[in-house]
């Protein structure tokens, strides 16, 4: 009986220090912004919402619903994909087989522009009306949580739009209480710019009433800035500019810390993209920071179509099989690739699991990926959806 007792302790023991090792947090968001949009690119890239990796989200985001500058009502921005493919609804159909899943619709984005937004939360009676479009947009298509993507706040000059968008979120809150029965949510995806969070966010105040806070901390770099390189830098560095010497994922993460927002309602951006450039007539010099560039991008991808931008497996092919050398940004711990005059800066997963190492250091609420699309999905450099399976593994607890 003795030996017995003592061999049951220490199973015991060993059952809680397993435990307390393998499981110390709860599991944090993997937040995959889905582009709507996917759906119309050429064969073979054709992106469909089927193909979303929905057992590696926590989070799935359809991007974007718009706003009626008429109506103050909530706009669908692609009738033929969302309504007469049934975009809306076989998005929100991914629950069905992945129990747990969370289900939400972007409001705004890039394309939508400032103005309106700020035009819309400068009436309570404009904003009442958006309210209850949302809530009855929400109950038709059965999502349970709304992403606000106003791109920016301030933007406009309106010194307003600050505490105007304090209200609209607190009234959003409310309304779903009341109609949701407390089960819907409110995130929002936000801006590291110092000048856009001073004049834009109540930081505090929003975070109090916001579930989580998508922190866009990509576009950090790009053909404004008059130079070559990575666009979602880790660190800063000594060589950055003065203008740029907080643009980085550990400033642009503290400068929300700082205002007041709890670390694990922040969600960290992860981009499936690059910034890409053209370099200058003659150009023998590719180093981050200091590569001077011309300023009409990049060359366009063939899928992505896009001058200044390539999608991740644009990227990986051609560092692969088109002779593109990739090279390594210290300090900021992204890959860069470059072949005569064209150069991109991007993540991979090496550069993915430092970012995943970093946010669970600082303990932040997870990492959110923008856009899943983007990720190599059909395998053209190797295993499916390498950047979200990195996240994934990192961040499923």
């Amino acid at each position: 009986m003795p030996a017995f007792t003592m061999n049951l302790g220490n199973l015991c023991l060993f059952i809680f220090v397993a435990l307390a090792y393998t499981n110390p947090v709860k599991a944090k968001k993997v937040v995959c912004y889905y582009g709507s949009w996917a759906t119309y690119r050429d064969s073979p890239v054709t992106y469909k919402v089927e193909d979303i990796p929905a057992n590696l989200c926590t989070h799935i985001i359809y991007s974007f619903l718009g706003v009626d500058e008429n109506t103050w009502e909530v706009k669908v921005l692609d009738q033929y994909g969302d309504e007469t493919l049934r975009g809306f609804e076989r998005f929100t159909g991914l629950k069905g087989s992945n129990p747990g899943l969370k289900a939400l619709i972007a409001v705004g984005g890039g394309g939508e522009g400032a103005q309106k937004y700020s035009d819309l939360v400068s009436s309570k009676d404009r904003r009442d009306t958006f309210i209850r479009s949302l809530v009855g947009f929400i109950k038709r298509y059965q999502f349970e949580r709304v992403d606000m993507d106003w791109e920016y706040p301030g933007k406009t000059g309106r010194a307003s739009d600050r505490d105007d968008f304090v209200a609209l979120m607190r009234e959003m809150r409310d309304a779903f209480q009341r109609d949701g029965g407390g089960a819907w949510q409110i995130t929002m995806a936000v801006s590291i710019s110092p000048q856009v969070v001073r004049d834009g966010y109540n930081v505090a105040e929003l975070c109090k009433v916001t579930d989580a806070v998508h922190v866009m901390t990509y576009d950090m770099r790009g053909n404004w800035a008059g130079f070559a390189d990575v666009h979602s830098p880790l660190y800063p560095r000594p060589s950055d500019p003065p203008n740029y010497s907080k643009f980085n994922v550990q400033d642009g993460t503290q400068l929300w810390l700082s205002g007041g927002c709890p670390a694990d309602k922040l969600v960290v951006g992860i981009p499936c993209y690059g910034q890409s450039f053209t370099l200058t007539p003659g150009n023998n010099n590719y180093s981050p920071g200091t590569a001077a560039i011309q300023y009409q991008g990049g060359n366009p991808g063939p899928y992505s179509k896009t001058p200044g931008a390539l999608f991740y497996y644009e990227i990986c092919t051609a560092v692969q099989k088109e002779g593109w050398t990739e090279s390594w940004a210290d300090g900021a711990f992204c890959p860069y690739a470059y072949k005569g005059d064209q150069w991109v800066g991007y993540e991979n997963q090496r550069s993915v699991q430092m970012k995943m190492d970093f946010i669970k250091q600082k303990g932040f609420g997870g990492a959110m990926l923008w856009a899943i699309d983007q990720d190599d999905f059909k395998g053209m450099c190797g295993p499916k959806n390498p950047i979200i399976s990195t996240v994934h593994q990192n961040m499923k607890g």
